[in-house]
């Protein structure tokens, strides 16, 4: 099938070019191609060897493996690695990407059309079609002008429920399938009894005021996720990778963040901090887990990041935050934020991932700059520090958006000088002196107890001023 009345349906040049764009060093290159993609726009059997063979160890290791390790792969078939060979073109900018994916397209496009037009020219042969046999040659042609104008197989994107119904293994997966993957647990106990977990596909925003604890209870959060096993990636856009490596190691370790920035240390701790870390990854690789941090060199709008992380297939991707990403700024704020929002949305459906977002509140409680970054999330937290509640960091997160579970508070307890966080329970008659969003009055009488030392008390040395 290589033309119809001189239609090209193929163009073993243009798949090649897309394949070493794959191969791109540039994190941004081939992470773009890749969310571009699928095995739907290679037409030759050794271009498709190749793309699955170099997808996989994308995928499996976050790198893009080089040229010459991909054509002495010696699992790869001869004929599919002098097919490699035989590549000209090279990808270097993201633009280029999206030309040279737009380019191999229309043959994929080409192709689909043909297909579509030879099943119907097939069915007419049939002197008798009518009935069900023609029901599903609609069904089969409608798919085709799906998948034709979309720029990746939709196939796998319908249910369809009564005729020519696909519901009955979802049903079935729904009540007998094990499912406990989908809702991936935080570690705070006070919200996963409340909502099992984040639900996998869901946008998750988490706000404070300046100085709240936003990043300190996202990291805290993650590394938590990591020792469960799960893949978590990290974005911070006003810290270094050493910034945040010395928050982790504050986490792991116990010992006040101030003392490792400053080298305030004894050989001692010095010795106890790279004991107590490398337990904590010891955990992390023994449940299979891993916390990747990627430090932009520059600034990247939203889909950027998400193309330059997207060769790392995780579960919970952290973007701290979302007014530092390179066009959400301008007289149009609030728009942007709000398109950075429903774009987090989709891509964490698209990857079957969870996306947390990390926004900045005022003082009542609201996201600044954007109302439809609340209305694009699955769950929201917010809480509202003041200079009394940041005392003893017991902080009550009210939830304005819960898609999947009842929007009930619970409540936490941050520990600036370590980076920590904690479950805090009440007693049922002390919950509700618990104060609220607004940290009032009650807040002042709460017998609260936390998960590790049974009572909250005030902190001494605390950096009251880390985010």
């Amino acid at each position: 099938m290589a033309s119809i009345q001189g239609a090209r349906l193929q163009s073993p040049g243009a798949e090649l070019t897309v394949l070493r764009a794959l191969l791109s060093k540039d994190k941004v290159v081939s992470g773009t191609m890749l969310g571009l993609v699928d095995e739907s726009y290679f037409y030759d059997d050794e271009s498709l060897e190749v793309f699955h063979s170099i997808k996989s160890k994308l995928t499996e290791d976050g790198e893009a493996p080089s040229y010459n390790t991909v054509i002495r792969d010696p699992e790869l078939s001869k004929a599919a690695r002098d097919h490699l060979k035989t590549s000209q073109a090279t990808v270097t900018t993201a633009k280029e990407a999206r030309e040279a994916a737009r380019a191999l397209n229309l043959y994929r496009q080409r192709r689909m059309l043909y297909e579509a037009t030879a099943t119907a020219h097939k069915a007419f042969q049939n002197p008798k079609l009518g009935g069900e046999t023609l029901k599903e040659v609609v069904l089969s042609l409608q798919q085709s002008l799906v998948d034709l104008q979309a720029r990746k197989s939709t196939s796998k994107s319908f249910v369809h429920a009564g005729t020519k119904s696909n519901t009955k293994d979802y049903v079935h997966d729904i009540l007998f399938g094990n499912r406990s993957d989908d809702l991936i647990k935080t570690g705070l106990q006070g919200f996963d009894d409340i909502a099992g977990g984040w639900l996998r596909g869901a946008l998750v925003t988490v706000g404070s005021t300046s100085g709240g604890g936003k990043s300190t209870v996202t990291m805290a959060v993650g590394m938590k996720q990591a020792e469960m096993g799960y893949k978590v990636l990290m974005v911070p856009l006003e810290m270094t990778k050493v910034e945040m490596l010395m928050r982790m190691m504050a986490n792991a370790s116990g010992v006040n963040l101030t003392k490792i920035v400053k080298q305030d240390l004894t050989e001692e701790e010095k010795e106890m901090i790279t004991r107590k870390f490398r337990r904590w990854e010891r955990r992390v690789e023994k449940a299979g887990g891993v916390f990747h941090i990627f430090e932009p060199e520059e600034d990247m709008t939203i889909e950027e990041i998400m193309s330059a992380t997207s060769t790392y297939e995780v579960d919970i991707k952290i973007i701290d935050y979302a007014t530092l990403l390179k066009g959400a700024d301008g007289e149009d704020q609030w728009r942007a934020l709000g398109k950075i929002a429903r774009y987090c949305k989709v891509h964490a459906k698209s990857t079957n991932c969870v996306v947390v977002l990390i926004v900045q509140i005022d003082e009542s409680g609201k996201i600044r700059y954007s109302r439809a970054m609340n209305e694009h999330s699955s769950y929201s937290w917010v809480w509202v520090a003041t200079a009394e509640n940041k005392q003893d960091g017991v902080m009550t997160i009210e939830q304005p958006k819960s898609r999947f579970s009842e929007s009930k508070p619970f409540t936490i307890r941050i520990i600036y000088a370590t980076m920590r966080v904690e479950d805090v329970r009440f007693d049922d008659e002390e919950r509700s002196d618990a104060g609220g969003l607004d940290g009032g009055e009650g807040r002042k009488t709460q017998k609260a107890k936390s998960n590790t030392d049974g009572k909250v008390k005030p902190m001494e040395n605390l950096v009251a001023d880390i985010s």
